[in-house]
């Protein structure tokens, strides 16, 4: 297994979110609010993680993220329930990991010796970026 690899296993565990989501008025409104929980596991092989998240909305989302070394960059596939399929280009920098994709981006900041995660989505629904939501996801032991 690469650092690249390791690097990933912050992601692993059991977690619960809560937040507020913007999606639903455009970005632009006050929002309404988000509680999540959500698994990650390595696959079978301990190169990849999958997560796996449910949410009142409802919205329920799986995702694959992983290191590739032919192209020597993390990235992230998901699906989800609404039809969506999402790419995106992942980055690190220490204890912040950046998501990029064409109509999202986000960052997720470990803190707390890496139980709690600090999500902050944007999308683009009208070509401009926009909140999509923020929220604090914390490990269950």
């Amino acid at each position: 297994m690469t650092d690249e690899q390791k690097a990933l296993a912050v992601f692993l565990g059991d977690w619960s979110a809560e937040g507020t989501a913007y999606g639903n008025d455009g970005g632009g409104g006050e929002g309404s609010p988000w509680r999540s929980i959500h698994s990650a596991r390595w696959h079978s092989g301990n190169f990849f993680v999958v997560q796996d998240e449910r949410a009142n909305g409802p919205f329920d989302t799986l995702s694959f993220l992983g290191w590739d070394p032919d192209r020597g960059t993390y990235f992230s596939w998901s699906v989800e329930n609404h039809g969506f399929a999402r790419e995106y280009l992942v980055e690190r920098d220490g204890d912040v990991w950046t998501f990029t994709g064409d109509q999202e981006r986000a960052t997720i900041t470990f803190s707390d010796q890496g139980r709690t995660q600090t999500h902050h989505w944007e999308f683009r629904p009208d070509g401009q970026w926009a909140p999509l939501c923020d929220r604090v996801a914390t490990r269950v032991d």
